[in-house]
């Protein structure tokens, strides 16, 4: 790859006044060459990271250190492939396979409110629940044809002969006894129910006592009869109930025995058929499940099918619930859980309203992202968790202690749910979080646990030097964009176009962005608008036309202030002189669009002792930075011409007709060079926009945006004329972060528009007066025709008209 010049061959060689602080074309013009693109193109291997070296190394010591608290936060700029990155270094992770576990509940037939859990190795819960069934039907099948078969219908036809022959005997015996004394046991209907009763029998008939009150009002029968067989009948009527509790106890007695049978039969059934899954899983607690299974099959099974014991709740009741099936994860498991809320990060009960069939309490518990990635990796955005302080306290229990459960959650209306405890579950599992830098320092410094529990903090930077395998990289990705999403090919110059926006990105020609979200965002709407123009490749034309569309798409905001600029509402000159007036470049950004543009910034200077007011400040429209950036200022002076005298003056500076926040110090140099102007009443050219921090001795700093400011003057100047004397002057330290437009670069390249680069504010003095800014002699002092020398002479001026208003 070609090297840039290095500054010694910077400026125009033979160039005098300002004009020795013009970049040459050469030194201006950025571009990538297709023909470079097409040799490095013959190289090309499939696209894989690169360009995170810190954060990849970071992770992979994440995840090979075996202890807690070793969990990752990783940090960047959106679109730098953090997602992307991190799901591609998981994926590849060959994790301990003892690790990945399938999970799944039963019920516990004492306790239904606390489900039993079960841990199986990878694949096997699925495989368990299956054969279970099959030992299920098995024995819901054969255990009915049991009870059809003779031995079992002999033995229980038995026991109810036997219960029968006893009940007879005692209602015979009792029937007897009633007869001996004149009484006849009569069974009555009372709606449809048979009730017994005892009746006298008086002449071989039976009657009631009703009737016989009757004949006894009659005389037929004698009143001490009739008493003597009142206390007989309730005599008898105490021993008949006696007789038929009996009869009663016997009957349930005789059901015990046959449901005791029903138990000795299904025994050796239930424990045949569960024999070699019983010897299949050795597991404790699976054990435990599979023997209380079979002590309860017992008692389910010798019970007849009806509306409460149906095939569906049969099956429902022992049944599995397999809350994690890693039967086809491959690798470790990876979840990226987009909305942790508690539910969906813990797991949930659900409600019994969302089934038509009533369900056990083990079949409504489903896991959350934090069981599913038990074994692997949990990927989760910062901001998503920290929103809800319950899910972000519950991770952190959760983390410290290796343990989680699936939490019982309010029902509708706030009512508390069902009184459910399940088995918690151990959990072994990385937890990467992503978020900003800001974040992460804050977490580290507000949260002992935070600092505990996300060791590693894992920086995605958002540039990467630009080199052959770079490029190399940025093709790769490329192809594989058009490839995956059936886009068309892209051609030479056209990838070498998306390389130079990759650069932009980056805003350093030695460097290259590793935003690629945004490379394939390019790539996309490059591709709808090859079908536009009817292309079949995607072409640097088909690039600069997406460019340009984008740009369209966000740019009302730029159109409006350009035409206030044109029709004279805000005030910007770009012709002559002018003294404490200067252009200054802004950036103005919307997040998704930036743009440059030319701002107004004045300065007003009289004797006084109030030293430099900031108008943006008393007016509240200064932020911090900005505020910085005029005490500064008034350092500068000082050092720079005060050094034997007081500084007094009153000076205003003011960004005209801004009317929102100035932030920043990219206006520290403009703001200088306007101040210096007011106070030595030297005008400044009005057809050169500057921009450029400035410290204390008077050195240019880098700013950011550069580009787009020298754009946005040049395309004002464009809109209001271009004279060929207009240009920008920009901090020296800036020009490796400059990378034009092709339009731009053609201005500069015909003599259009000029860029001047500085390092010092007396070249940008001598540049915007055309004045030699001066030096000072032996002594101190500024030769008195150089414009250092007329700034002190009036700075001086300033002081004794100071002192002689205060002495008078």
């Amino acid at each position: 790859m070609a090297q840039q010049p290095r500054n010694k061959d910077l400026y125009t060689q033979d160039a005098s006044g300002p004009d020795r602080y013009l970049i040459p074309p050469e030194r201006v013009h950025f571009s990538i060459s297709p023909d470079y693109v097409e040799g490095i193109r013959a190289t090309t291997d499939e696209f894989h990271i690169i360009g995170q070296p810190r954060a990849l190394r970071a992770i992979e010591m994440a995840i090979a250190i075996d202890a807690k608290g070793y969990n990752v936060f990783a940090t960047g700029l959106p679109g730098t492939g953090k997602r992307t990155a991190i799901t591609k270094i998981l994926k590849s992770h060959t994790p301990n396979t003892e690790r990945v576990l399938d999970l799944a509940y039963a019920a516990r037939f004492d306790n239904d409110e606390a489900p039993r859990l079960l841990r199986f190795t990878k694949g096997e819960a699925k495989t368990f629940q299956r054969r279970l069934k099959e030992v299920l039907q098995r024995l819901r099948s054969r255990s009915q044809e049991l009870f059809k078969k003779k031995p079992f219908r002999d033995q229980r036809d038995s026991i109810i002969i036997s219960t029968e022959g006893k009940d007879s005997e005692l209602l015979k015996s009792f029937e007897t006894r009633l007869e001996e004394h004149g009484f006849q046991l009569v069974r009555l209907m009372d709606q449809d129910e048979s009730m017994p009763d005892i009746f006298p029998v008086i002449d071989g008939e039976v009657i009631d006592f009703d009737e016989l009150q009757n004949r006894v009002k009659a005389g037929s029968i004698a009143k001490q009869d009739f008493q003597q067989m009142r206390e007989q009948y309730f005599r008898f009527t105490d021993e008949m109930n006696q007789l038929f509790q009996a009869i009663h106890d016997n009957r349930i007695s005789m059901e015990e025995d046959i449901d005791t049978l029903r138990r000795t039969v299904l025994q050796p059934l239930i424990a045949a058929e569960f024999e070699r899954l019983s010897a299949d899983y050795q597991d404790e607690p699976i054990q435990a499940h599979i023997e209380a299974m079979k002590t309860d099959l017992q008692t389910t099974l010798s019970q007849p099918e009806d509306e409460e014991n149906t095939a569906e709740r049969f099956f429902a009741r022992y049944s599995i619930n397999i809350v994690v099936d890693h039967s086809e994860t491959e690798g470790a498991p990876v979840v990226f859980e987009t909305n942790p809320d508690s539910a969906k990060l813990f797991g949930v009960l659900e409600s019994q309203q969302e089934s038509a069939e009533p369900k056990p309490m083990h079949q409504l518990l489903r896991a959350g992202s934090l069981l599913q990635a038990s074994g692997g990796f949990l990927i989760l955005r910062a901001e998503d968790v920290l929103h809800q302080e319950d899910v972000w306290n519950g991770l952190k229990r959760a983390l410290e202690d290796s343990v989680t459960e699936i939490r019982n959650h309010p029902g509708p209306y706030g009512l508390p749910g069902p009184a459910l405890k399940p088995d918690p579950i151990p959990i072994h599992l990385k937890v990467i979080m992503m978020g900003t830098d800001g974040l992460y320092e804050l977490l580290y410094n507000i949260d002992e646990d935070f600092q505990k529990l996300f060791k590693v903090p894992a920086e995605f930077d958002s540039v990467m030097p630009r080199n052959d395998q770079a490029i190399r990289e940025y093709i790769a990705f490329s192809r594989m964009i058009c490839s995956e999403e059936k886009l068309f090919p892209t051609s030479p110059d056209g990838m070498a176009a998306v390389i130079e926006y990759g650069v932009r990105l980056a805003e350093h020609r030695n460097h290259i962005s590793t935003q690629f979200s945004l490379i394939a965002d390019l790539l996309r709407e490059a591709n709808y608008w090859a079908g536009q123009m009817s292309c079949e490749r995607i072409t640097a034309e088909v690039i600069h036309r997406a460019f340009n569309e984008r740009r369209f798409f966000a740019n009302l905001p730029e159109e409006k202030i350009d035409e206030q600029i044109q029709s004279g509402e805000l005030l910007i000159d770009l012709q002559g002189s002018a003294v404490g007036r200067i252009n200054g470049l802004a950036i103005l950004d919307r997040g998704y669009y930036a743009f440059g543009r030319p701002m107004l910034i004045t300065a007003r200077v009289a004797p006084g002792s109030e030293g430099i007011i900031n108008i943006e400040r008393e007016s509240g429209l200064s932020g911090e930075i900005h505020d910085k950036g005029i005490y500064i200022i008034e350092g500068y002076l000082q050092t720079k011409y005060a050094k034997d005298f007081p500084q007094n003056i009153r000076a205003s500076i003011a960004f005209e007709q801004s009317y929102s926040e100035v932030d920043g110090d990219s206006a520290s140099s403009t703001e200088i060079y306007v101040l210096l102007s007011a106070i030595s009443g030297v005008p400044l050219r009005q057809d050169i926009a500057v921009s450029g921090s400035v410290n204390q001795t008077g050195e240019i700093q880098p700013v950011g945006g550069i580009s787009e400011k020298v754009e946005g003057f040049f395309h004002i100047c464009r809109k209001l004329g271009l004279t060929g004397k207009q240009g920008v002057v920009i901090p020296k330290r800036n020009l490796d972060m400059l990378i034009l437009s092709r339009e731009v670069q053609e201005a500069v390249q015909n003599g259009f528009f000029h860029i001047y680069a500085i390092d010092t504010i007396d070249q940008g003095l001598e540049i915007l007066t055309g004045m030699e800014a001066g030096v000072p002699n032996r002594k101190g002092y500024y030769p008195p025709e150089t414009l250092n020398g007329k700034i002190e002479r009036r700075l001086r001026e300033m002081a004794l008209l100071v002192k002689e208003f205060g002495g008078s």
